[in-house]
């Protein structure tokens, strides 16, 4: 019984996981619209924005420890993949894509907050911009984003239980 207390557990959180981060793309968005006035691929790559701070933040949660290794893992992935693949199509490829660069990420060293911040910072930069390299100062609206995502979603569902 415990275990499908558990199984249900991880399917309700995929679910408010997904609830949350479609709020918080709208909110976000808006914040760094309201901060960066003047960076005009805000208002001409919104919908890329949106789209890649959703697959941002799912990869982030995707990375929680709790699962690792869970047999839920491929209901949960598949799941949100799908959820926003719906939402855009460009969606389970930015989820795959960001994943790879998390991975990349946590299999060189430790997690270090400030390094992953910026890891999701410059996928970001790079999928919303397309460009094969970048310039600082552009870089920042990515960076905020990159390090609320990390702050808020890192282990979410280790948060959850």
């Amino acid at each position: 019984m415990q275990h499908k207390n558990e199984e249900n557990s991880l399917k309700l959180s995929a679910r408010r996981l997904y609830a949350e981060i479609f709020s918080l793309k709208d909110t976000l968005y808006n914040d760094l619209l309201h901060r960066f006035k003047d960076d005009v691929s805000l208002t001409e790559k919104a919908e890329q924005w949106k789209t890649g701070i959703m697959a941002a933040a799912i990869s982030t949660a995707l990375y929680s420890s709790s699962l690792g290794g869970n047999k839920e893992f491929p209901y949960v992935y598949s799941y949100l993949k799908i959820k926003l693949k719906t939402y855009h199509s460009e969606g389970e490829a930015a989820i795959e894509d960001c994943m790879s660069v998390i991975s990349g990420l946590l299999n060189e060293a430790d997690y270090q907050p400030d390094s992953f911040s910026e890891g999701i910072a410059l996928w970001l930069y790079f999928s919303i911009q397309g460009k094969e390299s970048f310039v600082e100062e552009e870089t920042v609206p990515y960076l905020l984003t990159g390090q609320y995502i990390n702050q808020v979603f890192y282990n979410w569902f280790d948060k959850q239980s």
